[in-house]
């Protein structure tokens, strides 16, 4: 068969299976863990020099490349036996989620119960100055107080240092809306194909310099948990300023977005050593293929899950640290909102192949005990 229609063949699936979403969102770390027959599957269909190629590290040239690539994945995962796997059925509390004026916020709520999630953790986005879109989405919690459980504001002009402008707003938002946590702050985060470009490759703020020790101050009379966003791809750098931050403030609750896309072994390394820092799977049930930049895209874990089965290594850390791990999904833009549903179900996956008192605790209990809030109440 020729290569050309075969990809354009395998293009067409891969709209169909995935919504015609964009970005790579994949990468040969999948393919180095699949299963064996998966990898055979792949190979029958794509060729052993592309599947080389891929296993090698290398990004396949051209989106239809791509997305040719994952679903083969996708196809061969299938039909590797894993259309039987368990899935959760139980109650569900999103532990982070965040909005702005681009998404429609009624609608966004609509999904979220018909998703079948009892509770979630939202905060606004303050893209451009402090407090933009706070007020909107303290209103929706308003017109939905069964759902919605309020964290402070994200506030994306942070460069080097927290400011004090925005430790006042923090805390003052918390003592006077009530926030039960403070919403995430990028201290780590490179560049992202879907998203702002900075001339340095990455946002950055330096955990290790005073604005950080003064936002902990004021927020520790508030026993509030604080969500700060870090990633591994600069770990000598950032990992002894995480390591130090969180041991300094043991009485602090720190939250990881995205469980930092860390691999297993990092984040083990991170949650054996502090008894305060909880994970989020947010967005770490599929491989986050999205960054700008090769070498930093190559420091990226694994994602949990392979195809539809739970990773070993990831199995085994989610039922070790049962009681510090919280599930959540992190729609942060309006196409992730439109797929919420569809972040669920990959996350029902990862929980039904977990023994049920273990699916429950992240599914739901954990994030009860951490934001005060019982689902279902």
């Amino acid at each position: 068969m020729n290569l050309n229609f075969r990809l354009m063949t395998l293009l067409v699936f891969a709209l169909l299976l995935l919504g015609a979403t964009s970005g790579w969102g994949f990468g040969p770390g999948e393919v180095r863990n699949a299963s064996p027959e998966v990898k055979a599957c792949m190979e029958a269909r794509l060729g052993a020099e592309t599947m080389d190629d891929i296993r090698n590290g290398s990004r396949p040239e051209g989106k239809a490349a791509r997305m040719a690539v994952r679903a083969a994945y996708e196809e061969c995962a299938e039909s590797a036996g894993l259309s039987d796997v368990p899935v959760y059925d139980g109650p569900l509390f999103d532990a982070m989620a965040q909005i702005d004026e681009t998404v429609d916020m009624d609608k966004a709520m609509t999904l979220v119960r018909g998703a079948g999630v009892s509770r979630i953790a939202l905060f606004a986005r303050s893209r451009k100055r402090l407090h933009q879109n706070e007020k909107a989405v303290l209103e929706l919690a308003k017109r939905n107080p069964d759902l919605v459980v309020l964290g402070a504001p994200k506030y994306f002009q942070l460069s080097g240092d927290v400011s004090s402008d925005y430790i006042r707003a923090t805390a003052d938002g918390i003592r006077k809306h009530g926030y039960r946590f403070v919403g995430e702050l990028l201290y780590t985060h490179g560049d992202k194909q879907s998203g702002k470009l900075n001339a340095a490759g990455e946002r950055y703020v330096d955990p290790s310099r005073p604005g950080t020790a003064r936002l902990l101050k004021a927020l520790a009379p508030l026993k509030v948990p604080f969500m700060a966003h870090w990633e591994p791809y600069a770990p000598e750098r950032d990992f002894p300023r995480f390591h130090a931050l969180y041991a300094a403030w043991p009485d602090q609750v720190f939250l990881l977005p995205h469980m930092g896309f860390a691999s297993a072994d990092q984040l083990a390394s991170f949650l054996e050593q502090h008894p305060n820092l909880y994970a989020l799977t947010s967005k770490k049930e599929r491989y986050m293929g999205d960054f700008a930049d090769s070498a930093k895209q190559a420091a990226i874990g694994e994602a949990m899950l392979d195809g539809k089965r739970l990773r070993p290594e990831w199995k085994a850390l989610l039922i070790r640290f049962q009681d510090r791990i919280l599930f959540a999904t992190d729609p942060h833009m309006r196409k992730l909102w439109r797929r919420y549903a569809e972040g669920v179900e990959g996350q029902r996956l990862i929980l039904g192949q977990l023994p049920r008192a273990v699916a429950e605790k992240i599914a739901y209990r954990n994030a009860e005990k951490v934001y005060g809030v019982s689902v279902g109440k």
